[in-house]
């Protein structure tokens, strides 16, 4: 399956000689998690940075959870495990979306981004980071469980609206982090969003 190709990105002009789409690696058979309800697992292809993984668990079973136990991908994290916090976030057919809250059989066929794929998405090697982590390093974000996810956030937000306001951060990411990050997060984003009018 070929990965998706997007119409909007956040690659700086230095990189426009990146491709935008990422080839599928085959598909890979992973070991067996058990279901947390405990029902029979069910086998299911899913489509995260562009692999199609078969897993086997409860359809029911929070992506975030399959992300983290059944693909290892442990950059998305539990934090709030209600939605409110933007920790899990991750991208489901480009749209930011709460990975604590989904059933995986919701997700299957869709394409799934997560923070380990995020700079791929965009064409760029393993060495590279995605424009919005770049801004995040810049303005000394301070790390915490939530970041990741507030990084995945803000990627997907700058896609649609690139000179967001104050109201328009806060109503796509939760930035009442324990860690008072809020004001770091908050000048990565407006740092970036000043850059991308010249790009």
């Amino acid at each position: 399956m070929s990965a998706p190709t997007h119409s909007k990105s956040l690659l700086a002009p230095a990189f426009s000689g990146h491709s935008s789409s990422v080839a599928p690696a085959p598909e890979v058979q992973l070991r067996f998690f058990p279901s947390p309800a405990g029902h029979q697992p069910q086998a299911m292809s899913l489509s995260v940075n562009g692999r199609n993984h078969v897993i086997h668990a409860d359809p029911e079973t929070t992506l975030l959870r399959v992300l983290r136990k059944d693909l290892q991908l442990t950059g998305t994290h539990f934090a709030c495990t209600n939605g409110r916090c933007s920790g899990c976030t991750v991208h489901v057919n480009d749209r930011p979306t709460r990975s604590c809250r989904i059933p995986v059989h919701v997700v299957l066929g869709a394409e799934i981004v997560t923070i380990e794929g995020l700079a791929a998405r965009e064409g760029l090697s393993s060495r590279e980071l995605h424009a919005v982590q770049r801004a995040w390093i810049d303005e000394g974000v301070p790390a915490c469980p939530c970041q990741a996810g507030m990084i995945m956030a803000a990627a997907a937000l700058l896609m649609e609206n690139p000179d967001p306001s104050v109201a328009d951060i806060e109503a796509a990411i939760f930035l009442d982090c324990r860690c008072g990050v809020r004001p770091h997060v908050l000048r990565a984003i407006f740092s970036l969003a000043e850059r991308l009018k010249s790009w």
